[in-house]
C-alpha cells in the first residue's frame, strides 16, 4: 500500500460521514414535514382563503427547518413566503426589549428595580405611581391598562392604530394616571413606557439602541425597528380579517411594545442566542422547575422576563404571539431541550395553537 492510501481512505471516510449526516438532516426535515402536515390538516381549522400563507421556523438544538406554505400574495401564480421575507411582529417585540433591559442591567447602565419616575421628567414624574420599578414592566405588573385612556380619541386610521399617538400623549397620560389596579394586567403600555427608559438611560433613540445590541450583534439581516429610508415595500403583503390589503403600522410611540419587524430565519437566530444566554445566566442552585414565576392569566400561565410560560409536566414552555392589521405571529420555546418554533402568516387571522401543537410534536409530547 501506498503511503498515501491511508490519508486517502481517511478523506473518503470524512466525506461518506458527511453524506450521512447531510442525509440523516434531510430525512429529518422530510419527517417534520409530513407531521406538519398531518397535524395542519387533521388539528388545526387553518383556512387558505383567510390565511393566503405562512412560514414555520425549527430550532432543534444546532439544527434548524423551514418550511412555507400557502402563497405570499393572494394571486394565483404566487409562491409561498419564505424565511427570508419580513413580517410585522406586533407584541412579538417585547422579547427584544425585555432582552436589552437585560443587557442594560449586566452593563450596569440601569437596575430592574429602578423606579420608573427616575427615568421621566420632573414634569412627567407621577408620585401615585413611585412604587413602579422596571421589572414590573417588563411582566406587566404594574396594573396599567392595555393602551392608554382614551387612546382612540387620537387615532386617525382604524388599520394603523399607533401613528397619531405620540410620546407627549402618553407621557401625559403618564403623569395623570391614577392608580386603578394592582397585580397582573397585560398591557403595551408598559413597554410603550419602556422604551422612554431606555432611551433615557442609554440617551441614545430606541432604533439605535435595537441596532446596538440586536441586529448589530447577532448579524440580523432582516430585522429592523424603523423603516430604512421609508421603504414600506420591504414588508410581506398583509391581508386584513376580511382579506383586504394593509399598509404597515406606522409609530409616533409604542415603537419597543409592537415595532419590531423580522424575518423567521432571523426570529430563530434571535431564539437560538436567546436559549444559550439563559443557560449562561441560569441559577444553578435551582432546578428550572423551582425557579420563581410571576403568577399570569391563570394558573397555569405565568410570567418571565417578558415570557409567557407554560408548566406542563416538568418542562417550562415560553410563548408569545404578535399582531398587526395584516400579520399574525408565534414564537414558542422549550429551554430544557433547546427547541423553539416560531410562525409568522400573512393574515390577520393566524394559525391558530399550530405552533404549540408543532412545539409539543418535537417534544415527544413533553415526555
Amino acid at each position: 500500500m501506498s503511503k498515501s492510501s491511508p490519508i486517502i481512505l481517511i478523506f473518503s471516510i470524512l466525506i461518506l460521514q458527511s453524506f450521512i449526516v447531510l442525509d440523516c438532516k434531510s430525512q429529518d426535515s422530510t419527517f417534520l414535514k409530513i407531521e406538519i402536515d398531518k397535524i395542519i390538516r387533521f388539528d388545526t381549522d387553518i383556512d387558505f382563503k383567510e390565511v393566503p400563507g405562512f412560514v414555520i421556523g425549527i430550532l432543534e438544538g444546532d439544527s434548524t427547518y423551514f418550511f412555507s406554505y400557502g402563497k405570499k400574495r393572494d394571486e394565483k401564480k404566487s409562491p409561498p413566503p419564505d424565511q427570508f421575507d419580513i413580517f410585522e411582529t406586533g407584541s412579538i417585540t417585547k422579547l427584544y426589549t425585555a432582552r436589552i433591559l437585560k443587557i442594560l442591567e449586566e452593563e450596569n447602565i440601569i437596575s430592574l428595580n429602578q423606579k420608573i419616575n427616575d427615568f421621566m421628567l420632573p414634569a412627567f414624574a407621577n408620585p401615585r405611581l413611585n412604587h413602579l420599578v422596571i421589572s414590573d414592566l417588563i411582566n406587566h405588573k404594574s396594573g396599567l391598562p392595555l393602551r392608554p385612556h382614551f387612546f382612540g380619541k387620537k387615532e386617525k386610521e382604524f388599520q394603523n392604530p399607533y401613528a397619531s399617538y405620540t410620546r407627549e400623549d402618553l407621557l401625559s397620560f403618564y403623569r395623570d394616571y391614577i392608580p386603578e389596579k394592582d397585580g397582573f394586567v397585560y398591557a403595551h403600555t408598559n413597554y410603550a413606557l419602556l422604551e422612554l427608559v431606555i432611551e433615557q438611560a442609554t440617551g441614545m433613540d430606541y432604533d439605535d439602541v435595537f441596532k446596538k445590541y440586536i441586529t448589530t450583534p447577532l448579524g440580523l439581516q432582516h430585522t429592523f425597528i424603523d423603516f430604512p429610508e421609508q421603504k414600506e415595500n420591504l414588508i410581506t403583503t398583509g391581508y386584513d380579517r376580511t382579506t383586504s390589503v394593509v399598509k404597515p403600522w406606522s409609530f409616533s410611540s409604542f415603537r419597543a411594545s409592537e415595532g419590531v419587524k423580522t424575518s423567521v430565519k432571523d426570529a430563530i437566530t434571535f431564539l437560538s442566542y436567546f436559549i444559550k444566554q439563559s443557560e449562561n445566566h441560569a441559577d444553578s442552585t435551582l432546578p428550572s422547575s423551582q425557579q420563581i414565576l410571576i403568577p399570569g392569566l391563570n394558573e397555569h400561565l405565568f410570567i418571565e422576563n417578558g415570557w409567557h410560560m407554560l408548566h406542563i409536566k416538568d418542562k417550562k414552555i415560553g410563548i408569545h404571539t404578535g399582531r398587526t392589521s395584516g400579520h399574525s405571529c408565534f414564537v414558542g420555546m422549550v429551554k430544557e431541550t433547546k427547541t423553539a418554533v416560531v410562525i409568522f402568516s400573512n393574515s390577520w387571522m393566524g394559525t391558530g395553537d399550530l405552533g404549540l401543537q408543532i412545539l409539543r410534536m418535537i417534544n415527544q409530547n413533553w415526555k
